[in-house]
Formats: structure tokens, sequence, C-alpha cells
């Protein structure tokens, strides 16, 4: 059994209102594209009040190389997992002592050596860590690290995982791509990193944590390689979205989430929480009812999509700080973690309040 201890998020530092977003883009792809009025709605109709970014304003007024976006992946990010890593650890009074292993996450940025092996040096964390970054998983990259932590901790009980991830993914904001896909992410998505701490119920925390993970299940849906990805271009990484993604749920993910219970000899209708990553408005609106369930059940990935945006990996690692804070939960209760992304992928996870 491994345990989920804590969660800590980083502080970003520019916040902008969706109407903020909405008129920057507004004048500044309007004498560039003839279809930005008819795009443009998608700022209206995203379910989001603010986000968060790593620059000021007029940083997405200019040009950036790919060389220099890289720069700032790798300074920034390593800034923020510092931030992050920090108040997941006083969270959960724990100390550097505590961690076996880290999974670094991330899919808007590149460094080599990855940015786990600068959080070593930076922290002086044991010089025999174990250490796994994960590169290209896009938003199901923080259920999958979680799926990770539990394996490794189910195999050590005495071990912990620190789950990273960083996304910046207004990097990936493109001055000259004028699609719809681009509009999209720029309506949608912002920077974000988290911390989890996960560990064996062996490990001297496991007994103040109320969340144990029991079981995952990860899908490739075959032949959907271009539903959603990053395009290699000069200035970086461009955005990949198909207009199926809300049928891709529709059609998959009632079949594919009972096939896991069942599993577990346990039904939809058995489960009390929902910790799900907001890949978008109808997104989260299909998954509610594809699994019966009445739209504003899933109360915490719609607070986290209104507050924060879509922060790819690290979105679903912010849903579950909101559930652990809140403790509106119940000993003996179930729920669900699941996050979608590139391959077309999925990952779910159970979990039980002890």
């Amino acid at each position: 059994m491994s345990k989920v201890i804590s969660v800590g998020t980083a502080d970003i530092p520019y916040i902008y209102s969706q109407d903020d977003a909405k008129d920057f883009a507004t004048a500044f792809f309007t004498s560039k594209s003839k279809d930005i009025e008819r795009m443009i709605g998608v700022f209206d109709n995203a379910m989001i009040d603010k986000r968060h970014f790593c620059f000021p304003r007029e940083w997405y007024h200019m040009d950036h190389s790919f060389v220099e976006r890289s720069e700032n992946f790798q300074e920034l990010a390593r800034k923020l997992s510092l931030d992050a890593v920090n108040k997941c650890l006083n969270n959960a009074n724990a100390d550097h002592n505590d961690i076996d292993h880290i999974l670094f996450i991330s899919s808007t940025g590149l460094s080599a050596p990855t940015i786990d092996a600068h959080l070593i040096n930076d922290l002086k964390l044991d010089r025999h860590i174990k250490r796994t970054p994960i590169w290209g998983l896009g938003c199901v990259g923080g259920a999958s690290g979680l799926s990770r932590a539990m394996d490794f901790t189910k195999a050590d009980p005495e071990s912990a995982v620190l789950v990273i991830s960083v996304e910046i993914c207004s990097l990936a904001f493109q001055i000259d791509d004028y699609s719809k896909s681009n509009i999209v992410a720029i309506a949608l998505f912002s920077d974000g990193a988290a911390s989890c701490l996960v560990a064996g119920d062996r490990h001297r925390l496991a007994q103040q944590a109320d969340v144990k993970l029991t079981d995952s299940f990860t899908t490739t849906y075959y032949d959907s390689m271009d539903v959603m990805g990053w395009e290699i271009v000069e200035t970086g990484f461009r955005a990949i979205f198909s207009k199926d993604i809300p049928s891709i749920v529709r059609n998959n993910i009632r079949e594919n989430v009972d096939e896991f219970l069942s599993k577990n000899r346990t039904e939809v209708s058995e489960l009390d929480h929902f910790i799900i990553h907001p890949g978008g408005t109808k997104v989260i609106i299909e998954y509610e009812k594809c699994l019966g369930l009445e739209e504003g059940s899933f109360i915490y990935p719609r607070r986290v999509l209104r507050n924060h945006g879509n922060m790819s990996s690290a979105t679903v690692l912010y849903v579950m700080e909101e559930f652990l804070r809140d403790k509106n939960y119940s000993k003996g209760e179930k729920g669900l973690i699941s996050a979608m992304g590139p391959g077309f992928s999925s990952e779910l996870l159970l979990f039980g309040v002890t």
C-alpha cells in the first residue's frame, strides 16, 4: 500500500485574468488573422477566471528562439521545482533524508542534465538517490507520475518518492502562429509546478496520511498519435490539438473506467471522490456525463481550472492539493484519479481514505 503524504505547489509570479488574456489575443491577432473574431470565443467558454504565468505581458510580444526558450525553461523549472518541493516537505514535516527517489515530469522544455540532477545539488540530497526524469507525457504526466511512485513504494514499502511536475506552457505560445490550436493554447494553458510525496506503508511518514493508492491502470488508444502533442519548429514547440478530444472521452472513458474498476471489484456508483485532470470545459462535461454524474460534480477539477487554467501534467497534483486541503472526506471512502494526454493515453488510479 502506498500513501499520498503531501502536495506543494509553486508560486508563479504573474497573474492574468481571462479577460486580460482575451484582450491581448484580440489586439495581437486581429490584424493578422481574419478568423480571429470567430475563434476568440474560446476564451469566454473556457470556464477560467485567471491564470498564472512566468513572464510579464511584454515578453509575449517579442520573438524568442528555441535556444532562449530552453534557457528560460532550465532557469525557471529549477526555481519553481525548489519552491514546490520545499512546500511539499514542509507540509509533511518531512526532511530531505525521507526521499529515496525523484520522478521529474515535464513536457514544456528540455534540459541535460535534467532538472532533478540540479535539485540534488541545490538541496544537497543523498548522492545515491534514485531519479527518473520523464518527458513527453503532457497532460497525463501527473497521474502517470503518481502511478509510478505507487509502483516503487509498493515494491519497497520503506521508501518515499517525490513526484515533481513543472510545466511552463507559455514557452510554447507562438506569436506567428494563427492556427486554431495556438489560439486554444493561449486561451487554456498556463504555467504551474507541483510536488507530491508518496510513501510506502512502512515509511515513518505513512501513518499521518489519509489517502492510500491501491491500483493503477494505463491505456494507450491505437491510431490516435495525432490527437495531441508538440510539433517542433524553429522557435520551439507548437501545439497540436484535435477537435476530437471530447469525443474520445465520450467514446472511451466509461469503458476504460469500468474495466479498471472491475479489476478491483468496484463500480462507479461506489466512488465518492474524483481527482480528474481538467483538460478543458468540454472534456470535463463529457467526463461527468459518461460517468453518469450531474454536471458540476467535479468540484475540485473545476475549481483548479477556474483559478489556474490547464497546467498540463501539474494540474492533477493541484487538484490533489485542493482535495487534501479541504479534508472533505471520511474513512472508508473511495476515489478515482484520472488524466489523459498525448499518445492518446489514459492513466487511472484508485484510492481509498484510511
